[in-house]
């Protein structure tokens, strides 16, 4: 027997329009003046059914259809506690879906942050109302699997700024994953109020080159660089920034396929009047590899009154620790802790922060490395594998802005 087609909402519209149009004749012929039938008791008792239905009951399905047929509200997107800036983040958490906002977001224009899948491990995160040439972005995988992702670009198209994400696993195949994605867009220099300066590298293979473009920030005023030592080994300097002690690095590789970049170490450099910062770069099995990449320098958190926390992870092998140095900081104003609970397995409490949401950031340190975030609201927990894939103890550097 073939199926009924389902009725839209103009139909059954239409269908109550006629049984209220009926039952209002039916009632005029009652009412009108002139000689008429005597009606029966049962009859009386139908029309005054049929009255009550269209005086009381009509209406209330009419108004429960037009409900149901309205468009589903558009949820607030709250705006990054952060001025003068353009910034947003999402915790992409629905890897194989084709398209969706994030329940998980922030966007300093106050505008909805959308994640479309374009591919096998292929996103593209729009950042709504956010476009303008240059800036900083960061990924990290958010993933129970071994996972590497990377950005390959981030541009701006109309009002809007696009950020594409590549991950891929071990094998350098692409493959799905969550992440976690941040952009992050200051100018002119200075405007925030703190400390902070980034840049992408340009050119991987140049022996040095100076980063003088809408893709370099520097709080201080000074020139940002890069110098190229090896295949996959670089320093870059950040100008008029000797002075600094303490603060956090975080590198992701702006790469099409499976890279691994990572902070080997940073220093002030007070002779030079620059601060300086180690950068590595490996393919997904751990050899060198030249490649390009963006680093962010930040002391705290990189503008005043953002709640956030970094903490750099120095004692792999150890149960349970305290970071400290002046390499950690919160805003909560209380200390981090770090447990592990077996290889390469660790949980990280920021106490006196929320984390309910948030922009989770992990680069590996002094390590060839790569690390996920199992789960970055609440309880962050981090998984960190060697090149083989094995879990493996490692250092890294955990990076949290609200």
């Amino acid at each position: 027997m073939p199926l009924t087609p389902a009725r839209g909402v103009a139909d059954w519209r239409e269908r109550l329009d006629r049984v209220g149009g009926r039952a209002m004749t039916v009632v005029g012929d009652w009412l009108s003046p002139g000689e008429r039938v005597s009606r029966s008791e049962p009859r009386i008792s139908a029309l005054v059914a049929v009255v009550a239905v269209a005086g009381g009951v009509l209406p209330i399905l009419v108004m429960a259809v037009t409900w149901a047929a309205k468009p589903d509200p558009v949820a607030h997107v709250p705006a990054c506690r952060v001025a003068h800036e353009m910034t947003g983040y999402v915790l992409a958490d629905r890897p194989a879906e084709d398209r969706y906002q994030p329940d998980r977001q922030c966007n300093s224009a106050d505008a909805p942050n959308t994640v479309e899948r374009t591919g096998t491990g292929r996103y593209l995160v729009v950042f709504g109302k956010l476009g303008r040439d240059g800036g900083v972005a960061a990924v990290t995988p958010v993933t129970g699997d071994d996972r590497i992702c990377t950005l390959p670009d981030w541009r701006p198209e109309g009002d809007d700024e696009l950020v594409q994400v590549d991950c891929f696993d071990r094998s350098g195949a692409a493959a799905d994953s969550g992440f976690t994605a941040h952009f992050w867009n200051v100018s002119p220099a200075g405007e925030t109020g703190g400390t902070a300066a980034y840049l992408r590298l340009g050119d991987p293979g140049r022996t040095s080159q100076t980063v003088e473009d809408a893709y370099s920030h520097n709080s201080a005023g000074g020139a940002n660089s890069a110098g190229r030592e090896d295949v996959g080994s670089y320093v870059v300097y950040f100008g008029g920034l000797e002075a600094v002690e303490g603060g956090t690095v975080r590198v992701t590789p702006v790469a099409d396929a499976a890279t691994v970049c990572g902070v080997e170490r940073w220093f002030a450099y007070p002779e030079g009047r620059y601060l300086a910062a180690r950068v590595r770069c490996r393919d997904a099995g751990g050899q060198p590899v030249d490649a390009r990449f963006a680093v962010t320098f930040t002391l705290g958190v990189g503008a005043p009154g953002v709640a956030g926390a970094h903490v750099l992870a120095d004692r792999p092998a150890e149960a349970s620790y305290t970071p400290e140095g002046v390499a950690q900081f919160s805003s909560g104003g209380r200390a981090a802790a770090v447990t592990r609970s077996e290889p390469g397995e660790y949980r990280v409490e920021l106490p006196g922060l929320a984390l309910k949401s948030g922009n989770l950031q992990v680069t590996a340190y002094d390590s060839a490395a790569s690390c996920v975030a199992r789960t970055a609201i609440a309880d962050v927990r981090i998984t960190c594998r060697d090149p083989s894939g094995a879990a493996a103890d490692t250092k890294f550097l955990l990076t949290y802005w609200d």
